[in-house]
């Protein structure tokens, strides 16, 4: 059986053969080249390790171990792995053996048995089926359609995986600098406040000596309340991203909560970045990737279609041994009945009423889909990465303007300040220059943040997949898998990788 299965597997196949298409893609990224962008292939797939932040390679760590979708891309494979298993089955005869007892005894009457005296005893009956099978043989190559298909299910199960792993990693990032860049911001209106803290202590002098105004004393106390309920407000924010990761980690934030309740500058990544060029990144990217492998699939599942048009060959037969007694099982010369049936089966009716045909055009039409979506991951990925270099660019370049206004205005708050306590200036300038330091401050953490997010948000794009970094053995095992599998795949105890 095993050697017919084996010469099925090596005919031709109804049905389209899977050929990948082809995108037109330019030679690199037109987005304007940054310093520190460079067009070298990416190296590391653990990016995140070059923002130097112990916490951040924590929690991504614990992120890729305990994230419930990651956990669920998982079980989705295991169940497109099994389904492949089934297919696959199907190339061998479906068999089975058993063996029965039953107490007999026939009713000579409806026999029209002259002397029914003879049959009015039970008797025993044992059956020893020792081979049952019936056999589809693969003759026009639908079993074999199936088997491609699952294949490339199997392959794309195991790019969403990857797909999931690249997003949980870039969300978790994310959530982390966000909460940096709110403490930061909280930080900016906590000089705020301390800032008005001066400005009181000054004119509450001031008043002392009848020197200072109380309206100025009332309106800097109350712009030093607005200033701490501003600062106040990011607690529930802060609390919100770490909820975020928590989520993603699949726990109570507790834990989330003391790695980050000290406050920490948002952190900056090592340049340079490498980016590779489009032709990679949709070989490289898992979402493309995917796309990719399920085209193959519906692909493959025209020919499973075209099948419906064609006649079905088929052989049954079984091997049985009956007798009386449980010891005359062994006597398979005197006891054995077999018997083998070739079949042909043919459904013409589905082909008279159309129905093939109907099954035919919606194999075609969701190839035809399948290929507009891997068509649309391509662009997608391509542009995200090209608006993503542009994003971070422009962070970056923002930051630097907010570092040097914080820098220019702080001074000036400085020398407002002595000149308010000479009599120089009035409270209003001052009151002006201390807002603009914080509004300065306040923009550069949120510049610092942005730049930092964009990043990710860069690396995201990229996809990952760079490096063959660890995966779980459910993802790790798929190279086994062959786009056109024979025999010998599935049964030999350690197939040569083939993909994947």
């Amino acid at each position: 059986m095993t050697i017919a299965a084996g010469f099925a597997l090596g005919g031709c196949a109804i049905g389209p053969d899977y050929q990948e298409p082809a995108l037109p893609v330019t030679d690199r990224f037109t987005a304007q080249r940054e310093p520190g962008l460079e067009a070298a292939e990416p190296r590391s797939e653990r990016w995140w390790q070059n923002f130097n932040d112990p916490v951040l390679d924590e929690l991504v760590s614990r992120a890729d171990i305990q994230n419930i979708n990651l956990r669920r891309s998982l079980l989705a494979l295991e169940v497109f792995r099994a389904q492949y298993t089934v297919a696959f089955s199907r190339l061998f005869p479906d068999m089975d053996t058993g063996l029965a007892y039953s107490w007999r005894r026939i009713d000579a009457n409806q026999l029209g048995v002259p002397n029914p005296d003879a049959l009015r005893v039970g008797f025993s009956n044992w059956q020893w089926n020792i081979a049952s099978a019936t056999w589809e043989v693969d003759v026009w190559g639908a079993v074999r359609r199936q088997i491609e298909a699952g294949v490339a299910r199997v392959q794309m199960a195991a790019s969403d995986y990857r797909a999931a792993l690249v997003s949980v990693r870039a969300e978790v990032a994310q959530a982390y600098m966000t909460i940096r860049q709110l403490q930061a911001e909280r930080a900016a209106f906590r000089d705020l406040v301390r800032g008005y803290d001066k400005l009181v202590d000054a004119i509450e002098k001031k008043v002392r000596y009848q020197a200072g105004s109380k309206v100025e004393l009332a309106e800097v106390r109350s712009r030093r309340a607005s200033a701490m309920g501003d600062a106040e407000r990011f607690d529930g924010l802060i609390a919100q991203q770490v909820a975020g990761i928590a989520i993603l980690l699949g726990e109570p934030p507790e834990h989330v909560r003391a790695m980050v309740i000290e406050d920490a500058p948002v952190p900056r990544m090592d340049l340079p970045v490498s980016l590779g060029v489009p032709a990679s990144l949709l070989r490289r990217r898992p979402d493309v990737v995917s796309a990719e492998r399920a085209l193959q699939a519906a692909t493959a599942e025209i020919g499973v279609a075209e099948a419906g048009y064609l006649p079905r060959f088929g052989f049954s037969g079984n091997l049985v041994i009956q007798a009386p007694e449980f010891s005359e099982l062994g006597d398979v010369s005197k006891n054995m009945t077999y018997n083998v049936t070739p079949a042909v089966s043919w459904r013409f009716m589905d082909i008279l009423t159309g129905a093939t045909e109907a099954r035919v055009v919606q194999a075609r039409a969701r190839a035809a889909d399948a290929l507009l979506r891997y068509q649309l991951a391509a662009v997608t990925a391509v542009n995200q990465v090209e608006s993503s270099i542009t994003a971070f660019g422009a962070a970056r370049r923002v930051r630097a303007s907010y570092a040097d206004a914080a820098h220019e205005i702080q001074q000036a708050f400085d020398l407002a300040f002595l000149q308010y306590r000479t009599g120089t200036i009035d409270i209003t300038r001052l009151i002006q220059y201390l807002q603009a330091y914080a509004i300065a401050r306040d923009g550069l953490a949120q510049s610092e943040g942005l730049a930092a997010q964009n990043c990710v948000e860069l690396y995201r794009s990229l996809g990952g997949g760079w490096d063959m970094a660890p995966m779980p053995p459910q993802v790790d095992d798929i190279r086994r898998f062959n786009p056109t599998p024979t025999a010998n795949d599935f049964l030999a105890h350690d197939p040569q990788p083939s993909g994947g």
